[in-house]
């Protein structure tokens, strides 16, 4: 029999809060290849409120409920099902890809971006994120959580994951162990996930570069010494010596990754790139709007391979979960800051505020207050 779920409902951009409003969603039965989903964790991410006010625009369609990704339980399930189970602890990871399509699938983020006509297609049926007590879910985004991590984290802990699965999504193909990689634009929230992810790799150096020198000494304190940190100077051709220079004597950059926010200049990743080995690879991952401006013989002459990389793969979210249970990822590094569901407009400033690195903001749908729940629920 169909439910209803407290939502927060995006309407349409608003100049000022509040951004969002209270409803009484349709929960719909599941069908085949779907479950119902009791949300009890989703990440607020820092420039949620300028999606919602329209500074920075949303690619979907309201209304819609936002939210992407998190932690919940199983409460009804569809056909189709060999793995989940009612009941069950379960990540949820945001990417939503085109069943129908095995070659080049449109890809949804729930609760945030939808584009062109298969993501329109998609977003029709799965609109609704996890800003609510309940959601309607695929099967293919869900990942039974291993009792262990359950005894080991609380759940409002295990929503980093999507944080972590998007730096390793562009990251899995592109690092071996014992390379040496640089990272561009380290010091938002995804760049330290960048850090996290390449060192649980096993990479011999992270050079993370930003030009905040405060938060970048804390990658040292946070990690060791295998994080390099470097200050950029706006100066591209000194910015590519000094990342030269902290590869270490004898050895080189393997990697470039750039996870630059969108006001960004496509200079500072350019100088990253500049410092790249022959047979190198550069991975792009941020937001970036400039146009690429880079040297075509440079590129054929030092045999460059450039990604461009978006979201991540479904095995990297089980590949993340084993990570964090053998230890060599540890989500407790972040400070996390809770609120339920009627703060929903307190959560979105207290993103925007505390936006560092090793920051996190956590709504909790279900909660009657925002305090995390224990670890048995």
């Amino acid at each position: 029999m169909a439910t209803t779920a407290r939502a927060a409902l995006f309407t349409g951009p608003k100049a000022t809060q509040p951004y969002l409003e209270f409803v009484e969603l349709p929960i719909r039965e599941p069908a085949a290849g779907e479950a119902v989903v009791e949300i009890l964790a989703a990440h607020v991410r820092s420039y949620v409120s300028e999606n919602l006010s329209g500074e920075r625009p949303f690619r979907s369609i309201p209304p819609m409920v936002p939210g992407n990704g998190g932690i919940g339980v199983i409460r009804a399930i569809g056909p189709g099902n060999t793995l989940l189970e009612v009941g069950q602890l379960v990540a949820i990871d945001p990417a939503i890809r085109a069943r129908d399509n095995a070659i080049s699938p449109d890809t949804i983020i729930m609760g945030f971006y939808a584009a062109g006509p298969g993501g329109k297609s998609l977003h029709s049926v799965w609109k609704n994120g996890t800003w609510a007590e309940k959601a309607v879910i695929p099967f293919e985004v869900l990942f039974p959580i291993p009792p262990s991590l359950q005894e080991k984290y609380e759940v409002h802990t295990l929503a980093s994951l999507p944080g972590y699965c998007i730096s390793y999504g562009g990251l899995w193909d592109s690092l071996s162990p014992g390379e040496t990689i640089a990272i561009t634009g380290a010091t938002g929230p995804f760049g330290a996930s960048t850090v996290a992810v390449a060192l649980a790799m096993g990479a011999r150096r992270v050079i993370a570069s930003g030009r905040n020198e405060a938060t970048l000494k804390t990658y040292v304190e946070k990690f060791g010494p295998r994080v390099v940190p470097l200050v950029t100077t706006g100066d591209e051709a000194q910015d590519t010596a000094n990342f030269k220079k902290a590869a270490g004597e004898g050895y080189e950059i393997d990697v470039s990754f750039d996870i630059l926010p969108p006001t960004a200049p496509f200079a500072t990743a350019r100088a990253a790139i500049n410092a790249v080995r022959t047979n190198g690879t550069v991975v792009l991952m941020g937001g970036v709007r400039a146009n690429i401006e880079f040297p075509y013989s440079q590129l054929v002459f030092n045999n460059l391979t450039i990604k461009g990389r978006f979201m991540n793969s479904r095995s990297a979210v089980v590949q993340l979960l084993a990570m964090m249970e053998a230890g060599l990822l540890d989500p407790m590094l972040i400070e996390y800051k809770t609120f339920c569901l009627d703060q929903i407009e307190e959560s979105l400033q207290w993103a925007k505020t505390h936006a560092g690195p090793f920051e996190a903001t956590v709504l909790l749908p279900n909660a009657k207050s925002n305090q995390p729940f224990p670890k048995e629920q």
